[in-house]
């Protein structure tokens, strides 16, 4: 499995625009091969997001976004700046 990790720091505008974009992606997200999960963080303190995405394949992670890995459909509306891209093969997985 593979995680895409985006960090980046909220806008004035806060969280909002942010958790929006997620919502109106998120359903498009689950029907594509390979989708395992998808997580949005954020710290209120500091205005640091953190979303992470998980993948079967690094081949279907890429394919939704190319190797980019950040769309940039709706990002200019969310107010994130500082956007910074990750991938991290997932060595170890718990859930509770």
């Amino acid at each position: 499995m593979f995680a895409r990790v985006i960090t980046a720091q909220a806008g004035a505008e806060g969280f909002d625009g942010t958790v929006r974009l997620a919502k109106q992606q998120l359903p498009s997200a689950r029907e594509q091969p390979g989708f395992q999960g998808y997580y949005l963080l954020t710290d209120a303190e500091t205005g640091k997001v953190v979303i992470i995405s998980l993948w079967d394949t690094r081949e279907q992670m890429e394919a939704v976004a190319g190797p980019s890995g950040i769309r940039d459909e709706g990002i200019s509306a969310t107010g994130l700046t500082q956007l910074h891209l990750e991938t991290y093969e997932v060595a170890m997985d718990a859930q509770s």
